[in-house]
């Protein structure tokens, strides 16, 4: 699962909006959409930002074992 996937999934999960995130990060809400479908590069700054808006850890989206769940549960979606 690519990162925009990962920030996607969880964003649905934890029910916070794409506006939500957009305003945290002090962007538009369209931002955050090409960002969720992968159309615009996530830079350090930006994933950090993502993550304290999603209010997790951003090594949260590069740990192993947290991305072969999340395709287990792409899988059964």
């Amino acid at each position: 699962m690519e990162i925009h996937e990962k920030i996607e999934f969880i964003r649905q999960q934890k029910q916070v909006t794409k506006t939500q995130i957009a305003k945290k990060c002090s962007k538009t809400p369209a931002w955050y959409t090409n960002i969720s479908k992968g159309k615009t590069k996530i830079d350090v700054d930006t994933l950090e930002k993502i993550a304290e808006a999603l209010e997790i850890d951003v090594k949260m989206l590069f740990d192993k074992e947290l991305n072969e769940a999340l395709n287990k549960c792409k899988e059964l979606l």
